[in-house]
């Protein structure tokens, strides 16, 4: 249980006077109100009403905590008069008055009149960022993030504090930015993220330097101690507290003196000093003796009944237990309730009255299940604000048994608690386990629907590649068979003919002719080769690919194979497959890369295949979309290739850098 409820009062920006001085002021600007209200009756100026309201709600605020009612009707009479003349900053400041002065007492309402203050001070401060509005903005929003703070609503505070801090660091206020900073870290221990607390409680404590008021520190340190404990490092603890001492010895002050002494009680505790620990709470058990209904009283009191259980004085722990749960139940806070309950659990069972034991777990898990009701339709927010230390923490979440020294029959216990708890909640466990096999079997189906629907996409496309390679083999054989031996009687005609030498044709021309039907057999036998390559169907990918690179290399292209593994095993779809991405790639490199050099890598290991081709041509800047280079570049085709055969392909590439190309496929899954 934190201190931040209590502790932000302390942190707002308002406090800069002693009591002597705050009653100077009040009294100031008391007279200064009567002057107004006197020159009113004589000239309805707008000045003289915005001047009015203007020290309406200062004076309100002075009021604040001393006096409620007038307090309440200087804010209420300042938006009435704002609202009536339409007085826009007047109505913004009234309203952050009014919100201000809620914070303590409901808080839903401050939230109401704060968040009109800061809607119409976004609106405002648009239009004029004068230091006055910015001042006016920045208490009105920070005091709206502390109320979303009371109500739950801890992000939304955090980041409307950090729209804050800025503005406050331009207009120079040191101290209230030191407080932010302080208030910020409270708010982070009691959320338990230790480290994001010690650097803000840091931050704070550099401006308090900067100040030169050590007195202000004070505070500030003592959180330091609390962040300490929370991060498991007591020496450091008690570094902090020694250093809290020594600020309170030169700057007494009665509220950091409790707190001091409620952290050091803990130091006590944490450290098996229990006899130190009641005497410390002792010092302060007077400041909240006659104030029952505080969180304070029961603080102190939990603290009481973990000293006396340090002692093994179970039945005062017990007592100090009671007192305890009876002050969560006057302030509602059913986790305090909970903690309250099962410390006293442990009490009871240590000295052998497993009866009020059993009873007060019982107890203690309805509060713990409603509780986890509560927390699961607030969607989880924010649990551990509601712990008062590590260690507590530790033991909610778990519910776990901390002492070493425990007789047997708190195994009994144990015992009796686990068969409750299978009581309580087995409803609860069916019901989920029911709720978890019906969303199983729906994902379940789901999976199946889309893996059938996959399976189709599947075999559709692979129809479609297989009908694209049968056609490819079909013209490959006519071109070869009946274009091919057309034009080879031709050529064997042309050359009896040449041999003849008759009169009538000249041998130059015929020898022009035989080269045309040469070169055009050459490039027959290159596309018969790249529509269906023989030696692939005849002796497998790697020769394939080998006699392909060869073909490639030429004057100005050198095309390099380095083929490791082997393509047993690799069915002859999935070979054409890789055969034509490889073959594609190639190609890019040669004619759209200008490449000069091309490095081919086929790597097997086991089931998976590793394809890389590397070139050094002119690259493209891959910022670029990819769909821009498909022009040309069959980078589509790539894709649905490599889709295919369910792998990933990858590209590497900078303008004239080269570019690399990177192809994974597991042949088990292809």
């Amino acid at each position: 249980m934190r201190l931040s409820f209590l502790f932000s009062v302390i942190l707002l920006p308002f406090l800069l006077f002693s009591q002597t001085e705050k009653e100077q002021y009040r009294d100031s600007l008391q007279q200064v109100l009567k002057d107004l209200r006197n020159l009113e009756k004589e000239q309805q100026e707008a000045d003289v009403l915005n001047q009015k309201v203007e020290v309406l709600c200062m004076l309100s605020r002075e009021f604040d905590g001393i006096d409620s009612t007038k307090t309440f009707d200087l804010a209420f009479e300042a938006l009435n008069i704002s609202e009536e003349k339409k007085y826009q900053t007047g109505i913004m400041d009234a309203n952050f008055t009014l919100g201000r002065a809620m914070m303590y007492i409901d808080a839903q309402k401050a939230a109401d009149y704060l968040e009109k203050g800061n809607e119409l001070a976004d609106q405002l401060i648009k239009n004029d960022s004068s230091t006055t509005l910015l001042k006016l903005w920045a208490n009105g929003s920070y005091n709206l993030g502390l109320t979303y703070g009371y109500l739950g609503k801890h992000r939304k505070e955090i980041e409307l504090t950090d729209k804050v801090i800025p503005i406050v660091e331009k207009l120079g206020d040191s101290l209230f930015l030191a407080n932010i900073y302080t208030n910020l870290g409270v708010k982070y221990i009691n959320l338990a993220n230790f480290n994001e607390a010690y650097n803000s409680l840091n931050k704070g404590r550099d401006v308090y330097k900067l100040l030169e008021d050590p007195q202000e520190t004070t505070f500030n340190v003592i959180q330091l101690a609390m962040v300490f404990e929370g991060l498991d490092s007591l020496g450091q603890m008690k570094k902090s507290l020694d250093e809290a001492k020594g600020l309170l010895v030169k700057y007494p002050n009665v509220f950091d003196g409790f707190n001091y002494n409620l952290q050091e009680s803990q130091y006590f505790i944490r450290t098996k000093r229990p006899e130190d620990a009641k005497i410390v709470l002792d010092e302060i058990f007077g400041l909240v003796e006659n104030d029952k209904g505080s969180r304070l009283y029961g603080m102190v009191m939990q603290r009481y009944a973990m000293a006396y259980k340090g002692m093994k004085d179970f039945e005062n722990a017990v007592a100090y237990n009671t007192k305890y749960i009876n002050n969560a139940k006057a302030t509602g806070s059913g986790m305090t309730w909970f903690e309250g309950l099962y410390q006293r659990s442990e009490n009871h069972a240590e000295m052998a009255d497993y009866e009020n034991a059993y009873s007060d777990l019982l107890k203690a898990v309805g509060i713990y299940d409603s509780l986890e009701t509560i927390k699961t339709v607030a969607k989880l927010e924010e649990l551990n604000l509601k712990y008062e230390t590590a260690q507590q923490e530790k033991e909610i979440l778990g519910l776990k048994v901390k002492n070493e020294e425990k007789k047997s029959q708190a195994y009994l216990l144990g015992g009796i608690a686990s068969i409750l708890c299978l009581l309580l909640f087995g409803g609860y466990y069916v019901y989920s386990q029911r709720m978890r096999k019906a969303r199983k079997k729906e994902r379940e189906r789901e999976a199946e629907v889309e893996l059938l629907k996959q399976e189709q996409q599947n075999k559709i496309f692979s129809a479609m590649i297989e009908g694209q390679e049968k056609e490819r083999k079909r013209l490959a054989i006519d071109l070869h068979d009946g274009l091919g031996g057309r034009l080879s009687g031709i050529s064997m005609n042309l050359s009896k003919l040449d041999k003849d030498e008759p009169q009538q044709y000249p041998k130059k021309q015929l020898q022009k002719v035989m080269k045309d039907l040469n070169d055009s057999l050459t490039e027959l036998r290159s596309i018969a080769r790249n529509m269906m390559p023989e030696t692939l169907v005849k002796f497998g990918l790697q020769a394939a690919l080998k006699d392909y690179c060869s073909s490639m290399t030429g004057s100005e292209t050198k095309v390099t194979l380095q083929f490791y593994g082997t393509d047993k095993g690799i069915n002859i779809n999935q070979q054409v497959t890789m055969y034509r991405v490889i073959q594609e790639l190639i190609n890019n490199a040669i004619k759209h890369a200008k490449a000069t050099e091309v490095l081919v890598q086929f790597m097997r290991e086991d089931n998976q295949v590793d394809i890389t081709v590397e070139d050094n041509g002119v690259g493209f800047d891959k910022s670029k979309s990819l769909k821009q280079k498909d022009s040309g570049m069959g980078l589509s085709n790539l894709q649905t290739r490599v889709a295919y055969l369910k792998g990933n392909i990858d590209f590497e590439s900078e303008e004239n850098e080269g570019t690399t190309v990177n192809v994974h496929i597991n042949i088990d899954a292809a």
